[in-house]
């Protein structure tokens, strides 16, 4: 059985399989490109009249977008997670969407030198991050964290925390989140 409050994702990956990029749908649709972003994180919800311009735009029905989100995926290629970046580009973030409901995850690549901007974290759910490659120095309320690769941390729901690259090499890590209620990454 579908879950609505995902048409989001469904929406995304049958742009994505088409091709179609954020740019082009909002031209075909006249719907706002933040509008269709958000859409696809499942931070908003849809009209149905949005959902019809959609639809018009694939060539598709309501039911195929609902059929699509009730499959679990089992593949998510590299080409299909949705890329983001922060802190002036040296952060990007690639999020993997297996359409399972309160779980994600993601990539994260924190550029050589990337400083903490300041500004904390907290979130509704428990994470853990694995150290894939390079260091990262992690700041968990009044504690700090310096991980080398194959390290892992766990981060508690509710946890102030933020993280930085202090090494002249890039940091990546790969990180789970458990018991997300659909909250941007």
């Amino acid at each position: 059985m579908s879950d609505i409050s995902q048409i989001g994702s469904s929406i995304r990956s049958l742009r994505k399989s088409k091709e179609i990029t954020l740019q082009q749908m909002s031209k075909e649709t006249g719907l706002s490109i933040g509008y269709l972003s958000n859409l696809e994180r499942n931070l908003c919800s849809p009209t149905l009249q949005n959902i019809q311009k959609i639809c018009e735009v694939f060539g598709s029905s309501i039911t195929d977008l609902l059929e699509r989100n009730a499959e679990a995926r089992i593949v998510v290629r590299k080409k299909d997670r949705e890329i983001s970046e922060e802190q002036d580009s040296h952060v990007r973030r690639e999020t993997i969407n297996f359409g399972t409901g309160n779980s994600s995850f993601f990539y994260m690549v924190l550029e050589a030198g990337c400083k903490w901007d300041g500004s904390w974290r907290s979130h509704d759910f428990d994470e853990v991050g694995t150290v894939i490659s390079g260091k990262l120095m992690i700041r968990i309320e009044e504690q700090k964290f310096e991980l080398q690769e194959g390290d892992c941390i766990l981060i508690k729901a509710h946890s102030r925390h933020c993280y930085e690259n202090p090494d002249p090499e890039v940091s990546v890590s790969y990180w789970a989140r458990f018991g997300e209620k659909n909250e941007k990454l």
